[in-house]
């Protein structure tokens, strides 16, 4: 018998079933911790009065490396990470639980 569901990891099965789900989505987001990182960056860069081009200048990098961050187009290199928190006046901590 044909069947047209194709066989997919759990991931791509989760991914697909929450696709269309915001409400879902968001709490599998609160789990993610580059989301919680980019959201962290966000904002701290807005609770300092920032704009992403004055936060940039800081940590001596292009705007464009802030916007994809925050944008989740691209997951930030802890390098990255660190001189953003220097120039937000902050530390990193990485904990594995």
């Amino acid at each position: 018998m044909g069947n047209k569901y194709e066989i997919r990891n759990k991931n791509d099965s989760f991914k697909e079933l929450i696709k269309n789900r915001n409400d879902l989505k968001d709490t599998v987001e609160e789990f993610d911790p580059v989301y919680e990182l980019r959201k962290k960056i966000l904002l701290l860069r807005l609770d300092e009065g920032l704009s992403q081009e004055e936060l940039a200048a800081r940590a001596g990098m292009r705007q464009s490396v802030i916007s994809r961050i925050e944008n989740g187009e691209s997951e930030p290199r802890i390098e990255t990470v660190n001189k953003i928190a220097k120039a937000l006046n902050r530390k990193v901590k990485i904990d594995l639980v």
